[in-house]
């Protein structure tokens, strides 16, 4: 992204005072917001990633605030996009808005076969066959369903809300 594409980004959401599924605004102008982990993995695992804006404030209607420190928000931030499993490469762009500085880092999706849902989907196909085992969850009698060669015992249990 361009510096002008970024300040036009900004603008528009500034103008539209919300986000969107792939843009998610963070003030950042009090420090690296400490919690990335749940926007990266979201953005890195849809199809077209997303944008993260730093300097926006949504909490004080989308306002302009700038960010606290240029160089070691992108520090930082890159330091949580490589405790991702499989890193993020983050794209950084800056721009000038209004007199302060803001931030962008363009999240992109993850290759199709390392995304979450398809490396839970080997963990399990590996797992089962490897050895006995038990699987609750994780979409197990979907992703075994054609597993002719296997010994599969399928339990399904079911309470009512109010009894769980």
């Amino acid at each position: 992204m361009l510096s002008e594409e970024l300040i036009e980004l900004a603008n528009q959401t500034m103008h539209l005072k919300a986000e969107t599924q792939t843009l998610e605004v963070k003030a950042a102008h009090g420090g690296c917001p400490k919690k990335l982990y749940d926007t990266l993995s979201s953005f890195s695992n849809q199809d077209g990633g997303g944008v993260i804006l730093f300097g926006l404030d949504e909490s004080k209607n989308f306002a302009c605030v700038g960010v606290y420190d240029l160089q070691d928000l992108q520090k930082k931030v890159t330091e949580q996009c490589n405790q991702m499993i499989p890193p993020v490469r983050a794209v950084f762009t800056v721009a000038e808005l209004d007199g302060e500085f803001i931030c962008s880092a363009e999240i992109p999706s993850a290759d199709l076969t390392e995304r979450a849902i398809h490396v839970q989907k080997q963990i399990v196909r590996k797992l089962a066959e490897k050895e006995s085992c038990v699987i609750i969850g994780r979409s197990a009698d979907y992703i075994l369903k054609n597993s002719e060669n296997l010994n599969l015992l399928r339990v399904f249990i079911y309470a009512p809300d109010e009894t769980r």
